[in-house]
């Protein structure tokens, strides 16, 4: 099962918002015992559709002529190499533990990071913080944000639906 929740307070980007900003999380319950968070992440991003694939592409062409950074459409790394430091396409990971996953990503337009949360034995949550430092990266964000909410949903329910979660 897959909901919209209110942005956790524990997360460790929770707080990290300023001016502007964009923030959202999903709470996704998953079938698999014992899961730590990165196992999670990896789940999910490890294994992102070929149509997400292509959307991000898509948006890195469109995006680089607006000053945006672009990169491989790779959000993860094998899972044995997930760790605090390593970068996987435009995310760094910044803290690994088993119960919570961050990665970032910082530009010039707006600051990004992804949690993925423990929230209990067979819950996770998915959030997501954007800080919007120019008109540009408003403009972006709006644009974004309807298809943002869609793919974080499809790729978790193509996780749950492959078994992975």
């Amino acid at each position: 099962m897959i909901s919209e929740i209110t942005f956790p307070a524990a997360s460790s980007i929770n707080g990290k918002q300023t001016g502007s900003y964009y923030r959202d999380s999903f709470k996704v319950t998953v079938t698999q015992h014992n899961l730590e968070a990165k196992q999670v992440y990896h789940s999910v991003f490890g294994y992102l559709p070929k149509s997400v694939q292509r959307a991000l592409k898509i948006r890195n062409i469109a995006v680089e002529k607006l000053g945006f950074s672009v990169s491989n459409t790779e959000m993860s790394l094998a899972l044995e190499e997930i760790e605090a430091g390593k970068q996987a396409g435009f995310l760094t990971f910044e803290l690994v533990t088993e119960s919570e996953v961050v990665c970032g990503a910082y530009e010039p337009n707006m600051d990004m990071w992804l949690s993925v949360m423990r929230l209990s034995d067979n819950e996770f949550a998915l959030s997501t913080l954007v800080n919007l430092k120019t008109r540009s990266g408003k403009i972006y964000m709006a644009f974004v944000k309807p298809f943002h909410k869609f793919v974080a949903k499809y790729c978790l329910r193509q996780a749950l639906k492959a078994g992975r979660l």
